[in-house]
């Protein structure tokens, strides 16, 4: 909204004041990075620079480069302004959950043994948890979920709503969330819709309207090649993709 408001009533010195604003970095508690990598520090930057200043994030490094370690530590550092929504596919519970034991130990990870439980335990998520559900239990908690304020709300192997027009992806759309961040090793898989899908849960309003971004995606394809610079723009400052080949591991 801010955005909007400026670039509509304040004219270019004040866009210009807000990209350098946006740009600047937030320094992160150095004993949390420690024991980081070079590359997964800068991701860690990153990510808490664009939840300071209000943005959600995809980071979209290769598999094996630590993209659940990078979110811990954003998670961390967010604790304490209340619990954290982490929704995985369910062959990564498990993964998550030592995760969180080995590099973050003072969150809790909150997960349903019992399905009667599933709905209180969502309504007294707290600052310092983690709730950690997978896709397949969404339609069971959808009015739980949307009955909560997170702080954070992280999607691993976000691909899975790159359909938007599924409910699990509706469901997040209307989630109430402040910092939103999608992790993805393949962001875009085989259309641009993919790529909107993504953003409506990362960034709501940035790429408009599922409409809008249909028109303005048919004439991209008429004028092919130099017509997706401003879309790729619009979108570049919000995802983070580095390769296995360029970082020698």
């Amino acid at each position: 909204a801010r955005l909007l408001s400026v670039i509509t009533t304040e004219g270019d010195a004040a866009w210009q004041n807000l990209q350098q604003e946006w740009q600047q970095e937030v320094s992160c508690p150095p004993e949390l990075l420690t024991a980081l990598r070079d590359y997964q520090k800068e991701g860690v930057r990153w990510m808490a620079t664009l939840a300071h200043h209000g943005f959600g994030a995809c980071l979209a490094d290769d598999m094996g480069l630590g993209k659940t370690l990078q979110a811990l530590m954003v998670l961390r550092m967010r604790q304490h302004l209340g619990p954290a929504l982490v929704v995985v596919p369910k062959s990564v519970v498990t993964n998550w959950q030592e995760e969180v034991a080995r590099f973050a130990p003072e969150l809790e990870v909150v997960v349903f043994d019992h399905p009667a439980e599933r709905e209180t335990l969502i309504q007294g998520a707290r600052a310092g948890q983690i709730v950690l559900v997978n896709y397949g239990m969404l339609g069971s908690l959808s009015q739980a979920l949307k009955s909560r304020r997170w702080s954070s709300m992280v999607l691993d192997e976000a691909q899975q709503i790159k359909n938007a027009g599924t409910q699990r992806a509706k469901l997040l759309f209307q989630l109430d969330g402040d910092f939103r961040l999608a992790l993805s090793g393949t962001p875009i898989e085989n259309h641009l819709g993919e790529l909107w899908s993504l953003f409506s849960f990362i960034n709501p309003g940035l790429l408009g309207s599922a409409k809008e971004f249909n028109c303005f995606c048919k004439n991209l394809g008429e004028r092919q090649g130099a017509g997706y610079a401003p879309l790729r723009n619009l979108v570049r400052p919000y995802i983070l993709r580095r390769l296995k080949t360029d970082r020698n591991v």
